[in-house]
């Protein structure tokens, strides 16, 4: 295995290579749904030295409940692997992309009126609110369920070609992208598609509503109690949405490279990923697997909408985990402690750390 590509560089360097510009919780996606003019006023929680690039397996169909959503995952091509063949595109004739991943969190604008037209004059973080089952003592399900409030967090995967190489440009030459509001409005369709990127550095982000709900953020888990503990010992509220952006970062990374999530993302796939014709061609397995019971018993969700070339993924960003089975939540304390400090991991010490991951689940797989 090598190193997970990060920054600035790896965004640039791709750009100029390709030619062009039970219940498992999830993180939503921040995507443009193929609108012209969609825009979105975003956040972003990690620097762009931390953001890593993949090459990536897209619009992998998995069916949750009545409906087919679209999944990603590492291409085993992808220099952290190393491996020479990756099986989606063998069997599936899927299409591996160049992707950065990135974690921000939706804002939205306090506007006032100026000469009849409406302009922003701050920030804060948007909400979303929804129900979740409780847990007993004993970590079982009860048939209670409460309302909880989360900060809208997601995740961003997107080119470095038309997408990350703004972003990067814009935090290198006008403002940090960690501190800065940003409009992000989609230009074009299918592969004439680009961005701009208008940011409003000189207006203020009231991030309260991220840290004082941070617990209703059930992609967490079992890392949530560290983190409480994190931004609990950070002195700004600008430090502790770094904490957060880390953490949940570091998760997704993890997801996507995990070798047992990729297996069984392969083994829902029954047909060609081939969706648009570009490869002229419709393969099948060479062998097939048998299949188990329980894949057997699964009914066919109706056929979701073709996601469009450069679209992202067709996650329900907007209607997150209804009905979870999770703990009670605590109310997280927005007013940290001076008392303690926070050590920030290094890219190739968070790379040291998922390599290792992904070696002990190989070894357990064995």
């Amino acid at each position: 295995m090598s190193e997970v590509r990060r920054g600035s560089a790896a965004i640039q360097e791709a750009a100029k290579s390709s030619g062009g510009g039970g219940f498992r919780p999830f993180l939503p996606a921040h995507y443009w749904k193929g609108e012209e003019g969609e825009e979105k006023y975003l956040l972003f929680l990690n620097e762009v030295e931390d953001l890593p690039l993949f090459d990536m397996i897209q619009y992998i169909p998995e069916e949750v409940g009545d409906k087919t959503i679209y999944q990603e995952t590492v291409a085993k091509t992808d220099p952290f692997f190393g491996e020479k063949v990756d099986e989606f595109e063998k069997k599936w004739d899927a299409t591996v992309r160049k992707t950065n991943v990135a974690i921000a969190v939706e804002l939205e604008p306090v506007v006032e009126v100026v000469n009849k037209r409406r302009k922003p004059r701050g920030f804060e973080v948007k909400t979303i609110e929804f129900e979740r089952r409780i847990l007993d003592e004993d970590g079982e399900a009860t048939d209670d369920t409460e309302e909880v409030t989360a900060p809208a967090v997601g995740y961003v995967a997107q080119s470095p070609n038309n997408f990350f190489n703004q972003i990067s440009n814009y935090d290198a030459n006008e403002a940090p992208i960690t501190e800065t509001a940003l409009k992000i409005v989609r230009i074009g369709k299918d592969k004439t598609t680009s961005y701009q990127i208008i940011g409003y550095d000189e207006l203020p982000i009231d991030l309260t509503n991220l840290v004082e709900y941070v617990e209703g953020i059930s992609y967490l888990g079992d890392d949530l109690d560290g983190l409480l503990e994190e931004i609990e010992g950070l002195s700004s509220a600008e430090e502790q949405a770094l904490a957060i952006g880390s953490v949940l970062l570091e998760k997704r990374e993890e997801e996507l490279i995990d070798g047992d999530r990729y297996d069984e993302l392969l083994e829902g796939v029954t047909e060609s990923m081939d969706k648009f014709g570009n490869k002229k061609k419709s393969k099948k397995p060479e062998k097939e697997e048998p299949r188990s019971r329980a894949a057997s018993r699964r009914t066919r969700a109706p056929k979701a909408e073709e996601p469009e070339d450069g679209d992202e993924p067709n996650e329900p960003a907007q209607d997150p985990e209804p009905a979870e089975e999770v703990k009670p939540a605590r109310k997280a304390k927005a007013k940290a402690s001076k008392t303690k400090t926070s050590t920030k991991q290094t890219p190739q010490g968070r790379m040291d750390d998922l390599r290792k991951k992904a070696a002990e689940r190989a070894a357990a797989r064995k």
